[in-house]
C-alpha cells in the first residue's frame, strides 16, 4: 500500500509492503517494510557559456531560457526554468567593465532548485571614428594658413554612440615657407569617447612661397615711338604677395641699332624676402626713318632788311646745339644769319638755297632742311608756315619742364585757320577736347575736362592716351584743305 504522496521534497511517497507468514494451521506473521521516496536534487544542466569583449551594452544578448541546454530532472519529471540579470554599475569604458550576471534557476516539481550563472562583460576599448579635413597644399603665405577649427572634422561617431569629444593642437616644422623650405603644421585632431580611449587625426597644411613680387603700376610693355619722342622711365611701384618687395637694381640697354631704328630694353630687378626674383621688362622701339624735315621758306633780297636768323625758322622746342650746313654753297651763311641780298631769285633754271640744320644726337639725329626761295618783290621776309609737329610724350608734374602737350606751328592761323584736338584714355573715354589749339590758352596740360567718367579739374594718371588733330591748312592758290593727324600721347608724372 502508499500513502498517495507525490514523491516529492515535502511530499514523500511511502510504501507499506507487508509479508504475510503462513503456517500449515493457518497462523499468520505479518512483516512489514516500508518504503520512502523523497525527491530532494534539483535539476540539472548547462549554462550559456560566459561572455567576454563585449565593448558597448547594446551588445548585451536579450536573456533567454532556451539559452540553457541538457537541462534534465533526476525523476524525469518537468524542468521549469526562470532567469534574471544583476550587474556591479559599471560604466562599460575602459577600466571600468560593466559585468553582467546572468543567473538561470532550474526548479523540478518538488521546488528543487538547480542556479546556473552566466557572465557577461561589457568594457569599451575601441576609439571612436572620424575623418580629418583634407592636407592643404599649394599656399604662399603663412597668413594663409586656416584657423583650426574641431568643425572641420566630419563623420565622427563612437562605436557605442556615446558623445565624442574633440580637440585640435599644431605642431610645425620650423621651416621658413621660402621656395625649398617650406613651412609645414601637423594639425593633430584627438577624437575622445567616454571611457577615454583616443583616435588620433592628422592634417598636413604646407606653406611654400615660390611667387615673385608684381608692380600696381600700370605701364606699357612695349611701345613704338620715335626718336624724339622717348618716354621717361616710369616710377614703378612693387608690392609681393607675403612679405616686402625690394627694388635690387633697374638696367637700361640699347640693342637692334640700325641706321634707322633701334630698341632700348628696361629692367627692373625685384626680390622679396624668400629670394623670389621678377623681372619686369619694358622695350621700346625707336625710329628714326623720319629725321629730316623739309621747310619751305623765302626772302626778298631787295628790302630794307636783307637777313634771316634761320634759328628762326627752326619748329618750337629744336635743340640748339645743332649746325648748319650751306648745302647749296651760297657763301651767304654766317652761323645762324642768311644775307640773302646779292643771291640769285629763284627760278626755273636757278633752284632755291638749301640749308641743313644738323642735330648729332646720338639717339635720335635729325636734319632739318631749309629751302629758301629768293624774290624781290620785297615786302621783306616772308616768314614760313612751317610743319605742323605733334610731340607725342610730355610731363606735367610742376617742375617747369615740358608741362603741355605741344603741336608746332597750330598756333600759325594765317597758315592753320582751324583746329580742334580730342584726346582719349587707353578705354577710350574723352578725357579732353577744344576747338583753336594754340599752345597757350587752349593747351592740354593734363588735367580732365571732366567728360563722360572722368572728374572735372581732376590730375590724370600717368599712362598712354591717344590724340586725334584734325586742321585746315591752305594750299598754294589759297584754298583751305582738311588735314588729319593721330597717334598715341605718352603723359608721365
Amino acid at each position: 500500500t502508499n500513502n498517495d504522496g507525490s514523491g516529492c521534497k515535502g511530499s514523500p511517497y511511502i510504501v507499506t509492503r507487508t509479508y504475510t507468514l503462513t503456517d500449515c494451521g493457518g497462523n499468520e506473521t505479518k512483516l512489514v517494510q516500508t518504503i520512502t521516496v523523497e525527491d530532494t536534487t534539483g535539476p540539472n544542466g548547462t549554462a550559456p557559456a560566459n561572455i567576454t569583449g563585449l565593448q558597448c551594452k547594446a551588445g548585451i544578448p536579450t536573456a533567454n531560457i532556451l539559452d540553457v541546454s541538457t537541462e534534465a530532472d533526476n525523476c524525469l519529471g518537468e524542468v521549469t526554468v526562470k532567469v534574471a540579470d544583476t550587474n556591479n554599475d559599471g560604466s562599460g569604458c575602459k577600466g571600468s567593465p560593466y559585468i553582467v550576471t546572468r543567473t538561470y534557476t532550474l526548479t523540478d516539481c518538488g521546488g528543487n532548485e538547480t542556479k546556473l550563472v552566466q557572465t557577461i562583460t561589457v568594457e569599451d576599448t575601441t576609439g571612436p571614428t572620424g575623418t580629418a579635413p583634407a592636407n592643404i597644399t599649394g599656399l604662399q603665405c603663412k597668413a594663409g594658413i586656416p584657423t583650426a577649427n574641431i568643425l572641420d572634422v566630419t563623420s565622427e561617431a563612437d562605436n557605442c554612440l556615446g558623445e565624442v569629444t574633440v580637440k585640435v593642437a599644431d605642431i610645425n616644422n620650423d621651416g621658413s615657407g621660402c621656395k625649398g623650405s617650406p613651412y609645414i603644421v601637423t594639425r593633430t585632431y584627438t577624437l575622445i569617447d567616454c571611457g577615454g580611449n583616443e583616435t588620433k587625426l592628422v592634417q598636413t597644411i604646407t606653406v611654400e612661397d615660390t611667387t615673385g613680387p608684381t608692380t600696381t603700376t600700370e605701364f606699357s610693355a612695349t611701345i613704338d615711338v620715335s626718336c624724339d619722342a622717348i618716354p621717361p622711365l616710369p616710377a614703378l611701384v612693387f608690392t609681393d604677395n607675403c612679405s616686402t618687395a625690394t627694388l635690387l637694381r633697374k638696367t637700361e640697354d640699347k640693342i637692334n641699332v640700325t641706321q634707322n631704328s633701334y630698341s632700348i630694353v628696361r629692367k627692373w630687378f625685384v626680390t622679396d624676402t624668400c629670394n623670389n626674383e621678377s623681372v619686369f621688362t619694358q622695350i621700346i622701339n625707336v625710329s628714326v626713318s623720319n629725321s629730316v624735315v623739309t621747310i619751305p621758306s623765302s626772302a626778298c633780297n631787295n628790302g630794307e632788311v636783307t637777313t634771316v636768323n634761320l634759328l628762326s625758322l627752326l619748329p618750337t622746342g629744336t635743340p640748339s646745339n645743332g649746325t648748319w650746313t650751306d648745302v647749296s654753297n651760297s657763301g651767304a651763311l654766317q652761323g645762324d644769319v642768311l644775307t640773302v641780298f646779292g643771291l640769285a631769285i629763284t627760278a626755273a633754271n636757278n633752284p632755291p638755297y638749301t640749308f641743313e640744320y644738323k642735330i648729332n644726337d646720338a639717339n635720335c639725329p635729325k636734319s632739318i632742311i631749309i629751302n629758301m626761295t629768293i624774290n624781290d618783290t620785297c615786302g621783306g621776309i616772308v616768314l614760313p608756315c612751317g610743319t605742323v609737329l605733334v610731340h607725342n610724350a610730355f610731363s606735367p608734374n610742376g617742375d617747369g619742364i615740358n608741362e603741355n602737350f605741344i603741336i608746332d606751328n597750330i598756333d600759325l592761323t594765317d597758315c592753320f585757320p582751324t583746329n580742334t584736338v580730342e584726346i582719349y584714355n587707353r578705354w577710350g573715354v574723352l578725357v579732353f577736347e577744344t576747338t583753336g589749339y594754340n599752345n597757350t590758352t587752349r593747351v592740354f596740360n593734363g588735367i580732365s575736362q571732366g567728360r563722360t567718367t572722368i572728374s572735372q579739374s581732376s590730375g590724370l594718371p600717368t599712362g598712354t592716351y591717344f590724340y586725334i588733330l584734325n586742321y585746315t591748312s591752305k594750299d598754294n592758290n589759297g584754298n583751305l584743305q582738311t588735314n588729319k593727324k593721330d597717334g598715341y600721347l605718352y603723359l608721365t608724372r
